[in-house]
This record gives C-alpha cells, structure tokens and sequence, in this order.
C-alpha cells in the first residue's frame, strides 16, 4: 500500500434469495474463498459480528444469514426441518453462483452443515461447528417445553431468559438481548424456534461426515450434559475433526470467545 492510503474494509451487500413460503436474506463481504455463516435457532447473522470481519480481512468471502423466520428472512415458511435448513444452504451457494465453500454453523446450524456436507461433499471444503447440536431432543422431555414456548405473550421472555444463560463467562450486552427479544417476537420467529427444537437432528449420521472439520465447545454450555463427554464422541464419529475445548465459555464461542476462536479458525483454514 503506497504512503498516504488508508486500509478500508469492503462494502457488504444486503441480499436476498426466494425460497419456498419466503425469502432467505443475507449479506456478503470481502472476495476469495467462501465462508458461509449460519447462526443457531433463535438468533440472527449478528452472531458473527467479530468473526465474520476477522476473516475478510484475512483474505476470504464471507456471506453471514438469518435462518428461515428470523431476521430478515421472513415469510409464511410450511416447515423449518434440518433438511429445510440444508437445502436453505445449497439455495444461497447457488444464488451466489459458488461451487465450494466452508460452512460455519453454530448449534443447530452445525447439524445442518453436517447434512449438507454429507449430501454434497464436493460442494464442502470444510466445516467450523460452534457447540454443534448432533442429538435429537427427547421428545417425551421436549413437548411440555415447545407448547410453552408456543404461548405467545410467554415463549419469547422465556426464550430470552435461557438465551442469558449460553453466555456464562462473559454476559451478552443488554443491547443485544433487546435484539435477541425484537427478533423472536416477530411473526413466524416463534415456529421457527419451536419447529428446529422440534426436528429431528444428525445422531449417529454424523460418521458419514468426510470433509476437512473444526469443531468448538465451552466447558459450561448449558445444552451439553457433559461437554469432554460429547467431545469425544464426536470425535470417535468425526475422527478428521479438530475439537477445540474452551473452558468456561458457553454455546455461541464465537461472540462470547472471539479473541479465541477468531485465530485458531484461521489457523486452520490456512493450514495445508
């Protein structure tokens, strides 16, 4: 860079992509290899506000979106299923014309990415999973939950009070909680959040996962029993994986540990 200049970050574009029952929104920055971000149930593409930015500056495309009813992804959506979410994935890398990127998804999302990655492999050159959520709920412990969530005047001050808790090292911003709140209060928010608690998630498919993955857990995520005990398993069934264990922290490492995450990831995607 000649004297004088100064650095600037690309401009994002706001985009969007039809899907059946709404629109899928998104946003892209920076050029080179991709990185698609999917944030977990009940959040938006704000939880990649530190890392996305980390990683175009790094060099890499980053294109951050809202899950189907959330954010800015609206519209009257029959179901919200992982094959939903999966298909919702190869929708946008097809809408942007890309044959191959890396999926970063956190909780649910780290599933999603997981089925797709398992369908199309050669569409996937890695994975980052964020406290990933491989098991399928309980359903006999699940129903009484979801039909509470379902009540609309309670399920999102309940939302929003569990939501506080995945944040045990460094509490989230009220800022963002009144977000997380304005977010699952929306039309449709509510199904969103209790068709994913609802559906079924990757259990023991998780073996057919393949393809280069970087997977992070917090020792106090309250969604994980025994996180060193999920770890490895997962690590049995994903033996290509590099787990990474941070301790104290919670179920969005990516917020909560970003001084962490942020460079062990490019680490690792700049490995050979």
């Amino acid at each position: 860079m000649s004297k004088g200049t100064t650095a600037t970050m690309p401009t994002s574009e706001q985009k969007s992509v039809q899907v059946a029952g709404g629109k899928l929104a998104y946003e892209v920055t920076g050029g080179g290899p991709v990185v698609l971000c999917l944030p977990g149930i009940g959040d938006t593409r704000r939880v990649y506000e530190q890392f996305a930015p980390a990683l175009v500056a790094a060099g890499y495309r980053v294109i951050t979106t809202d899950l189907r009813g959330n954010g800015g992804s609206v519209g009257h959506f029959p179901s919200h299923n992982l094959t939903d979410l999966a298909n919702d994935i190869g929708a946008i890398l097809d809408a942007e014309g890309i044959g191959r990127a890396y999926l970063a998804g956190g909780s649910l999302s780290g599933a999603s990415a997981g089925l797709f990655a398992i369908k199309h492999s050669d569409r996937v050159a890695g994975l980052i999973l964020l406290s990933p959520v491989f098991a399928s709920p309980s359903r006999l412990l699940m129903a009484p939950l979801i039909a509470v969530f379902r009540l609309p005047l309670v399920g999102a001050g309940l939302w929003v009070a569990y939501f506080k808790t995945l944040y045990p090292k460094r509490p989230v911003a009220a800022e963002y909680l009144a977000q997380t709140r304005a977010n699952i209060q929306q039309p449709g928010a509510l199904k969103s959040l209790t068709d994913m608690l609802w559906t079924r998630h990757l259990d023991a498919g998780i073996q057919a996962i393949k393809v280069p993955t970087l997977i992070f857990y917090g020792t106090k995520d309250s969604d994980f029993k025994n996180v060193h005990e999920e770890a490895g398993g997962v690590q049995k069934a994903i033996p290509q994986a590099q787990i990474e264990i941070l301790d104290g922290f919670g179920h969005y490492p990516q917020r909560e540990a970003a001084d962490i995450v942020i460079p062990k990831t490019l680490a690792w995607l700049a490995a050979p």
